[in-house]
């Protein structure tokens, strides 16, 4: 019997270490090991990006929106128009963002998760990526910037229609409420 007790000791040993190893892999993303992550990623120059294509497609709907409405505005009207546009954006922190987006990570990523992902980022694919990711997202940003422009164009113009329609339309009931009432003597 000891001879078998020995043999499960030394198993136990020799597969303890890889427990304790696949334990710890396995563990639960640290602040740390998130901000190291959105550190190699640029997340911070990332969102800065983001929110200058989202003011920037702000500013372009703003004087869009301006010039349906004024149709020979001023270069002077345009610039007030594109100060307002610019002012939505100035509250907007990119820090604020990124301390945001920390415990979403950690909710969705194990430290050896976030391990993996930073050896890719070392990798030549991961520094290919990293070097095209600001192109990409700039690219992507002015295409559905576009794409929501033709859109909002339409929904701006049939939700005006339909504003138009209400208002005419209770115009009308009051100019019937008016008519149905007897006369006052």
């Amino acid at each position: 019997m000891s001879w078998k007790l020995s043999i499960a000791a030394g198993l136990l040993l020799v597969t303890l270490p890889n427990l304790e190893a696949q334990t710890a892999a396995d563990a639960p993303a640290t602040r740390e090991d998130v901000m190291k992550f959105l550190e190699v990623t640029q997340a911070k120059s990332r969102v800065e990006q983001v929110l200058a294509g989202m003011a920037r497609q702000a500013r372009v709907s703003a004087e869009e929106g301006f010039k349906q409405r004024i149709p020979d505005a001023t270069p002077e009207q345009l610039t007030r128009v594109d100060a307002l546009a610019d002012s939505i954006f100035k509250n907007f922190s990119p820090d604020e963002f990124v301390e945001a987006i920390v415990p979403i990570y950690q909710r969705h990523l194990t430290k050896s998760d976030l391990n993996a992902i930073l050896a890719f980022y070392a990798s030549p694919a991961g520094q290919k990526l990293q070097k095209e990711t600001p192109a990409i997202m700039s690219e992507s940003m002015e295409a559905g910037g576009e794409i929501a422009r033709k859109k909002m164009s339409a929904i701006n113009q049939k939700i005006e229609t339909q504003i138009d329609d209400m208002a005419r339309e209770e115009q009308q009931k009051k100019g019937r409420g008016l008519k149905t009432e007897p006369a006052k003597n």
